[in-house]
């Protein structure tokens, strides 16, 4: 099971990799077209569409993932066919609701409520993201339910790409600003969406008396507390904009943002595609293999997730400040202070999908809901606490503090389910390795930029993989056995050619 973890993870991370790719690539761009405070809108309305995309979804695409396993393993009396029609058709009236939603309110919310009066206009016109991207959402998640990861990945990365295209167009020819970027994502995301949909369906009628009711309600009681889960995890995530904008500015929030959305593209890139590739893989284990096989891939998993996540805390403490100078020029250089702190958030983030595990199997959402809800009103209030007296660095440290107290808290209620050994030992040699990659690193100094952050990577890597290498006897053993495991492969596959060649 951990080679097809390391399979599909791959393909996620080479995904990821690459819509992170075009991140980099329109990151500079954006960031000199827009000023620092028309940056900071852009995050700013981008928040706002993310909160009522995730109100249109009402957690059903978490129950999409939830829920197919059993309908493919035949604990249900559900097909696939019924499974998916009953899926799409309920969040295409559940995001035609919230794009409503979204309309009235742009259109009847006082002016004073608007932190930029841009802001109503904006929002009226975008409303149709809304629900574009709930589709969009129940068509993906079908992928992954299926562990498509490689059809999945190829649509990620040539909607990020045709996307960037279409949007660059339509600012530099057509119409240049905020409205030309939204009318652009707008056209993409939709051309996007048709694609997706062909590739799903595949010849498949989606009916309205294939539409079982039942499963819906069941989808629906289990993603209802996940909505709301969502939707603090959205203002977790996002809420420290609006605090910043309101208490200090909008160019802060436009520094912020560039900081904090460099933090997103390395996360993207080098630990969100675990976390893609754990969850259906999780729920397979977990119906099919039972309690103990599950407990035994999670720490297995969670041994080589805690190499990677410190090798990326502790190589953007000490090269993350210079890339983001190259990337975003120097206009956004003060937002570098907050990128050790916000990675390190983000990395205790990312391993909540594993030491929580036992909740999300045990369809424990109601408690998941409160965990997340409860943590968005302290990351509030630590934000309204700190942000007056500390600026920018006291949102980054909120969202440090918010984002380990709930990772600690998911994982003590967890333990009632499902009861994960977190190697105390093993996190500390990998933080130590980082640690000594960290200082190692940040003693060169050139007076170029560009060679600077080459020196420093190059270093950074080989300094924490001989460490590493030398310290972890898992990895050591995992390596020498892949010509081990290539060679029983290859010797499987001749013998089924030999086989075939003698039936034949």
């Amino acid at each position: 099971m951990l080679r097809r973890l390391l399979g599909h993870t791959s393909n996620y991370a080479l995904a990821s990799v690459l819509v992170t790719l075009a991140g980099v690539i329109s990151f500079p761009i954006f960031t000199r077209i827009f000023s620092v405070s028309e940056y900071g809108l852009l995050n700013l309305v981008s928040s706002m569409l993310g909160l009522m995309v995730g109100l249109g979804k009402l957690g059903l695409q978490t129950s999409t993932v939830r829920f197919f396993a059993e309908a493919e393993s035949g604990k249900s009396d559900i097909t696939e066919d019924t499974f998916i029609s009953t899926a799409l058709l309920g969040m295409i009236v559940t995001g035609s609701c919230a794009t409503v939603a979204v309309l009235l309110f742009s259109e009847l919310a006082p002016e004073w409520f608007w932190s930029d009066p841009r802001v109503r206009g904006l929002m009226m016109l975008t409303a149709v993201l809304v629900l574009i991207r709930v589709v969009d959402s129940c068509l993906i998640n079908v992928l992954r339910a299926q562990e498509r990861s490689g059809v999945y990945g190829f649509y990620t990365v040539a909607r990020r790409y045709g996307g960037l295209a279409i949007i660059l167009l339509v600012i530099f020819d057509l119409l240049p600003g905020l409205h030309g970027f939204y009318a652009g994502t707008i056209a993409a995301e939709a051309l996007a969406l048709l694609a997706l949909s062909c590739v799903v369906l595949q010849g498949r009628t989606i009916r309205l008396r294939k539409f079982s009711s039942k499963l819906m309600r069941a989808m629906l009681a289990f993603g209802l507390p996940m909505a709301a889960y969502e939707m603090s995890s959205l203002l977790l995530a996002q809420g420290d904009r609006y605090v910043i904008q309101s208490l200090i500015g909008g160019d802060a929030l436009g520094v912020y943002s560039a900081a904090y959305n460099f933090c997103e593209y390395v996360q993207s890139a080098l630990l969100f595609p675990f976390s893609m590739a754990m969850v259906p893989m999780l729920t397979r284990a977990w119906e099919l293999e039972g309690k103990v096989a599950t407990r035994h891939f999670i720490e297995h998993a969670l041994h080589y997730y805690i190499l990677a996540a410190c090798a990326v805390v502790f190589g953007m403490a000490a090269v993350g400040g210079e890339v983001l100078e190259l990337l975003a020029s120097k206009k956004y250089v003060l937002g570098a202070v907050i990128i050790p702190w916000v990675m390190l958030g983000m990395a205790f983030d990312g391993v909540n999908a594993m030491l929580g595990a036992g909740l999300y199997l045990n369809k424990r959402a109601k408690t998941v809901m409160a965990l997340v809800v409860c943590a968005t009103v302290v990351n509030l209030g630590l934000n309204f606490t700190l942000v007056p007296t500390q600026g920018i660095m006291g949102s980054a440290l909120a969202t440090l503090i918010t984002y380990f107290g709930l990772t600690t808290a998911s994982a003590l209620f967890s333990r009632r389910y499902l009861e994960v050994q977190i190697p105390w030992l093993h996190a500390l040699k990998a933080s130590a390795c980082g640690l000594a990659m960290y200082l190692v690193t940040t003693q060169i100094d050139s007076h170029h930029l560009i060679v600077s952050i080459g020196l420093k990577l190059a270093c950074a890597s080989l300094t924490y993989l001989v460490l590493v290498f030398a310290f972890d006897r898992r990895l050591r053993e995992a390596i020498k056995s892949i010509p081990g495991r290539f060679r029983q492969s290859a010797g499987g596959s001749e013998m089924h050619s030999t086989a075939d060649t003698a039936d034949r």
